[in-house]
């Protein structure tokens, strides 16, 4: 220690002493934060579909408007550090860690979940342990060890220098709130916003994620999604026009005569999808014959999910609510996001008819805030891995296996209800990372293709072998199901398509898609990139006829369909659901499809009609639901 403080001694000498070498050292932390605005957009370009040298280039030369304005953030609040510590160093330490681990976050959360880093997502901070399998399974990348280095190795150089601010302290307090108050009104002002066009930028909530990260940067499309924080009342919200525009939907108290109080189970699977829609790959046995053996005797066909490779919550949420994700911000998640008060879904409304409501989830029920939300969807119950009372198989994979989803199922079916139970499943099994998930030597899936890499053959096969893992679970259950005695009804979905490598890799590279830009696929690309299979079975006859067989249906229909089905009390928001399907069967932000006859106007009428519905339960007064809803104070 003595012969450190002694060279450090020696270095600040030789700095005070000669200009140049002050110079230097000065112009180094000036260089800090273009240091921090250069390597943090690399590091969540790592993720382009482009590379990160191809995206940072454009980032400098045609989009340096968003290039400016990130630094020009990052220059402020290292200023604003400097200003109250004194010492550089400490400053640049603080300030290195959060630009640096806050692209790292984006980088890694788009590898994970095919979803970038978004302001809401400071709320899964709590949830970061959650992600240790996945990172156990991810490839980091040679390029962001080296960025990391050059950060790691900065801090060092001025660590060693030890430049302080010659400053005296009474400027340098006055200094500190004047910076971070220019900071704030650089990313929160609406005035100082709507002044970003002079940067070549929009002051709009982006509807692209990818676009807006891959054009901006990372910081400065953080920032442009802080506008998405706030959302005020749409037009015409009123309560005198809510009961208006929805009275032709009040119940009919009469309806429900034949209803047989049924078990219904509800269950999310997974990345549920059939391999076999790829082109140019033959498989040598049906990795999802179950799937396809109960379809051809039931009820089903495809769901158009509003999301891909990730982001199972927004499915999950529009199938529980009836509601609609594509008013929200891009990459929301709405039990984090507005989910704060009792609020209207199945779950609430089978609850109401006195059954017993229980969530399942076969990982950590905290993820996504779930075990706080779903009591406030109307679950008596939110169970996850550690709280089943089935045996936990983990003899597939890294998570828990579908085998223990359907065993609790049985288990719950099997408990005293006095009317019926709700079951909500979460299956996990079949979760990527896909790259060397299982041996070789548990593959039960083969296939050929002349068009797949090595690396691709091995995502396919990894998926192949957990997706007909499923596939057997829903088989066991239908065999289960069909033999009670008490009507039961089971909906059963894939909430997304997997990642199958980096740029839609499998999809790709098997001419799936013809572009690895999803703005560029065509109608038919768009519909294969987000149908997922879904099949809806009983065990009695309902005496109601399946209106959606063979037709295409977004997410939040399905449980208004099976409602339907099993001629459940009308509701007013099943009724609206039902019409709207008779009018506009998917609407999504990626795909949509329209009953014949269907004009623009009366689209976009129905389409203002769902989104006023979704902001009334989520965001407004409840004028459509509070007479169903317990009240209870609001949580904060």
């Amino acid at each position: 220690m003595k012969k450190l403080r002694e060279i450090r001694t020696k270095i600040d000498a030789y700095i005070q002493t000669h200009k140049p070498a002050a110079f230097i050292m000065w112009l180094l932390v000036l260089l800090f934060p273009l240091w921090l605005s250069l390597s943090g957009n690399a590091i969540s370009f790592l993720s382009g579909e482009d590379g990160a040298a191809v995206l940072l280039r454009t980032l400098l030369t045609e989009n340096y408007g968003a290039f400016l304005l990130g630094m020009l953030l990052i220059y402020l609040f290292f200023g604003a550090m400097v200003c109250l510590w004194k010492h550089v160093p400490l400053a640049a330490l603080l300030t290195g860690l959060i630009f640096t681990i806050m692209p790292t976050v984006d980088f890694l959360k788009t590898e994970i979940l095919k979803e970038h880093f978004l302001p809401w997502d400071m709320l899964l901070a709590k949830n970061a342990d959650s992600f240790t399998t996945f990172l156990s399974a991810l490839k980091i990348p040679t390029p962001l060890w080296w960025l990391w280095g050059g950060t790691v190795a900065y801090l060092t150089v001025l660590a060693i220098l030890r430049p302080t601010l010659p400053i005296a302290w009474k400027k340098r307090v006055l200094g500190a709130p004047i910076l971070l108050g220019c900071l704030y009104l650089c990313t929160m002002n609406g005035t100082v916003r709507a002044d970003y066009s002079l940067l070549g930028l929009s002051s709009e909530a982006p509807t692209d994620q990818t676009k807006n990260y891959t054009e901006n940067g990372f910081l400065t499309a953080f920032v442009l999604n802080l506008s998405s924080l706030n959302m005020g009342d749409p037009d015409n919200y009123s309560e005198r026009y809510l009961e208006k525009a929805f009275a032709q939907y009040q119940p009919d108290e009469a309806s429900g005569a034949d209803f047989q109080n049924p078990d219904v189970i509800v269950i999310l699977s997974e990345s549920f999808w059939d391999p076999t829609t790829l082109k140019n790959v033959s498989f040598t046995e049906d990795p999802i014959p179950n799937y396809r053996r109960i379809l051809a005797e039931n009820h089903g066909g495809s769901m158009v999910s509003c999301t891909f490779g990730g982001g199972t919550v927004r499915p999950e949420f529009e199938i529980l609510t009836g509601m609609t994700t594509s008013m929200l911000p891009s990459g929301n998640v709405p039990y984090q996001q507005y989910v704060f008060n009792n609020i209207y879904s199945y779950a609430r409304e089978f609850k109401n008819q006195g059954y017993d409501t229980i969530g399942i989830h076969t990982y950590q029920k905290e993820f996504y805030e779930r075990d706080r939300a779903y009591p406030l969807l109307g679950f008596d119950e939110m169970l996850g891995e550690y709280d089943l009372h089935a045996e936990q198989h983990f003899n597939s994979g890294p998570f828990l296996t579908d085998e223990s989803l359907v065993e609790e199922i049985m288990y719950q079916l099997e408990q005293p209800h006095e009317k019926g139970v709700f079951i909500q499943g979460i299956t996990m099994e079949n979760h990527g990372l896909y790259l060397n998930k299982f041996d070789p030597s548990e593959w039960n899936i083969d296939f050929t293709s002349d068009t797949l890499s090595e690396e691709e053959s091995n995502l396919l096969h990894n998926y192949c072998k957990g997706v007909s893992d499923s596939d057997a679970q829903l088989g066991r259950l239908y065999e289960y199901v069909m033999n009670r005695e008490k009507p039961t009804v089971v909906l059963w979905y894939g909430d997304h398509l997997p990642t199958l490598g980096n740029d839609f890799g499998v999809y790709a590279s098997t001419g799936t898609i013809t572009s690895t830009t999803a703005a560029n696929w065509t109608e038919e690309e768009k519909y294969q990139m987000f149908s997922t299979p879904y099949v809806v079975f009983s065990n009695y006859d309902t005496g109601h006829e399946y209106r959606a067989d063979g037709t295409p249906v977004s997410p939040y229909l399905l449980t208004a369909l099976m409602y339907d089905y099993i001629g459940a009390p009308e509701t007013l928001r099943s009724n609206f659901l039902l019409d709207l399907y008779a009018h506009c069967p998917v609407i999504s932000p990626y795909y949509n499809l329209y009953s014949e006859g269907c004009d623009e106007e009366t689209r976009n009428k129905y389409i203002k009609l769902h989104e006023l519905l979704t902001y009334d339960d989520l965001m407004g007064e409840q004028y459509l639901t509070k007479k169903l809803l317990p009240q209870e104070q609001k949580q904060e």
